[in-house]
């Protein structure tokens, strides 16, 4: 059950959304089977209910193997899949429908090409295999036709037809179910390329490059509406100090918690951002007036004071930091401003650390 979590905790990433949605293709894929289980069953085609129950107990046995090893996985439940189709359609005849779900497999055939960064190989490969299940098809259809299959069971003209419904809508099914995950997970896919261009990878805050691009828009505004922004830069005091005593994993401990507590206070009009290292930066709009934004710059500097950070082995350690501001008029690209806020950032350490000035 544990394992099961695990999955849908992290669904929302585009590695945990695959996860989550081939393991709920596998206990769609049992479902599929114990239905015709029950066929089987009550056609006493015994030969289909040994089949069948290999079938079930692989796909129930792999709930694991799904996500832990999962082109392993994807590779055996297409071949699993294509042979339950042939020895389907060996003992039912075309027309309860079992050949459709080569339909399916065409279409999840190319499913993992869209998760590879070496797309055109991928690509080509779902389409040879593609092909071939293609080919599978047309060659048995025309055995079909030509020579005919014998069924080795009587099977009521009802039960034909019920297989044949449940097959179509299968193969439906499969085709719009892959299709959706393959535009849902493409569209993830870009969003989390995006958030790692623009977000911190440690901390999860904006970027160097993402803070530079806002500032430039913020700056640029200010100067079409001859109104000012602030900026402000904190570094985390003797952290070096923390790395070389505890270890750098503790130190990225503690800066994940610092960034948390800057998280806090972020919104529309308070941008914050790591700037690199133990420096984070914060960029105050025009909607923020700069005495209410040094107000603000001293909260976080009593708050992180009074924090406990939690680092390796749950123990727990006090840490400081120092803070240099500027306000920057409509005139001043974001450079100046960072450099103004850098240099009050230096008097704040030189003074003894743990303020603000600006």
């Amino acid at each position: 059950m544990l394992f099961i979590k695990d999955i849908f905790k992290n669904k929302d990433t585009y590695t945990g959304k695959i996860d989550a949605t081939v393991f709920c293709v596998n206990l769609f894929i049992i479902f599929v089977h114990l239905v015709l289980m029950v066929c089987y069953i009550i056609l006493k085609h015994n030969f289909m209910i040994i089949v069948n129950t290999f079938s079930i107990l692989f796909y129930v046995t792999s709930y694991k193997i799904c996500v832990t090893k999962r082109d392993q996985y994807v590779s055996l439940s297409y071949i699993e899949i294509w042979i339950h189709t042939l020895l389907a359609i060996g003992s039912f005849g075309w027309a309860a429908a079992f050949q459709n779900w080569i339909f399916g497999l065409v279409a999840a055939a190319f499913l993992p090409s869209f998760r590879t960064s070496t797309y055109k190989v991928s690509l080509k490969k779902s389409f040879i295999f593609a092909m071939f299940l293609m080919f599978t098809y047309f060659l048995f259809a025309f055995i079909s036709y030509r020579t005919g299959f014998k069924i080795d069971v009587e099977v009521p003209y009802s039960m034909i037809i019920f297989l044949f419904i449940f097959n179509n809508i299968i193969a439906f099914f499969t085709v719009i179910l892959f299709a959706l995950t393959y535009t849902d997970n493409t569209t993830r896919k870009e969003l989390e390329l995006t958030r790692k261009a623009d977000f911190d990878e440690l901390t999860g805050i904006y970027n160097r490059h993402a803070l530079d691009a806002i500032g430039a828009t913020i700056a640029k505004k200010c100067k079409e509406t001859h109104r000012s922004y602030s900026v402000a830069i904190l570094d985390a005091d003797y952290f070096k100090k923390v790395n070389d005593t505890y270890g750098h994993t503790s130190g990225d401990l503690v800066l994940k918690e610092l960034a948390n507590i800057l998280k806090e206070y972020s919104n529309e009009n308070i941008i914050v951002g790591r700037w690199g290292g133990e420096e984070f930066i914060i960029i105050a709009t025009y909607e923020i007036h700069y005495n209410h934004f040094v107000s603000l710059l001293k909260k976080i500097r009593a708050q992180v004071s009074k924090h406990k950070f939690t680092i390796e082995n749950d123990k727990k350690i006090k840490l400081t930091v120092s803070i240099g501001s500027s306000a920057i008029y409509s005139n001043k690209p974001l450079e100046e401003a960072v450099g103004v806020a850098d240099n009050n950032l230096y008097k704040a350490k030189q003074k003894g650390r743990n303020r603000v000035i600006g």
